[in-house]
């Protein structure tokens, strides 16, 4: 993790400083900034930008509060985020749906130029409302380019991904779909839930973390589910039963 530092751009004090303005307009009291997205899974690089974006906020706030970096990890970790990097409004309000933050802010970061290309949206946390949308560039330097295409620690680092290196991928033998319920059943909501799981030896999902949620119940349901299912174990390039990582999606959809 980057340590938090000044912001060295003016750009992006002036991204911050327009994103305070709409932040105290819609009289939201707690803001969380999430990591923003970069390029090439880039976590590193988002991470840095985001702590300068945070900082620059905490000077442009008036009359609401700007979550420690501290606190923000700890609400993603409680949750089982596969990392702080969040540029979806859904997952975020899953994520801060126990918590007393009123607005989240994802940012995400795109080449242009030979420079960097910076969108923040602020938006609201109970119903995903966009509260602002704002983007700015600024140039890519010395330092910066040092942290394009550097991915943070994860502890799913530590098993080998199902399909690739010689490793099966584990394959299903019991997995149910699941069930629409309450909120979601009468809104109609559609959509996947993507979890990032390992498979033990014996075939059962361990370490679900979330890289998709969805409102109303879903991701809850979902993992729930999945916690249920029964799969073929991978095996490693010996032929023995082995533990790996994998993605799984689970989809709802109204028939």
């Amino acid at each position: 993790m980057c340590p938090s530092t000044p912001a060295q751009e003016p750009q992006i004090a002036a991204l911050a400083e327009k994103t305070a303005s709409s932040l105290s307009q819609s009289k939201l009291k707690t803001v969380a900034v999430f990591a923003f997205v970069g390029p090439d899974d880039a976590e590193v690089l988002g991470q840095k930008l985001a702590d300068e974006f945070r900082e620059a906020l905490v000077k442009s706030a008036h009359g609401f509060r700007v979550e420690d970096l501290s606190q923000v990890l700890r609400i993603v970790g409680k949750n089982g985020a596969l990392s702080a990097s969040i540029n979806d409004p859904d997952t975020a309000a899953w994520f801060l749906r126990d918590s007393e933050v009123d607005a989240s802010v994802l940012g995400t970061v795109s080449n242009e130029n030979g420079g960097l290309k910076i969108s923040v949206q602020a938006v609201r946390v109970r119903d995903s409302h966009q509260i602002s949308n704002f983007e700015t560039s600024i140039p890519l330097s010395d330092d910066l380019k040092t942290l394009v295409g550097v991915r943070g620690k994860r502890e799913f680092a530590s098993w080998p991904r199902g399909g690739k290196n010689g490793y099966s991928p584990p394959s299903c033998i019991s997995c149910p779909p699941v069930h629409y319920f309450g909120g979601a059943l009468n809104r109609r909501v559609e959509g996947t839930v993507i979890l990032e799981i390992t498979v033990d030896e014996d075939g059962h999902s361990k370490h679900i973390r979330v890289t998709k949620a969805l409102r109303y119940g879903l991701t809850q349901e979902a993992i729930s589910t999945v916690q249920k299912w029964q799969f073929k174990p991978s095996t490693d390039p010996d032929g023995k039963p082995a533990a790996v990582r994998t993605t799984v999606e689970v989809i709802f959809h109204l028939y």
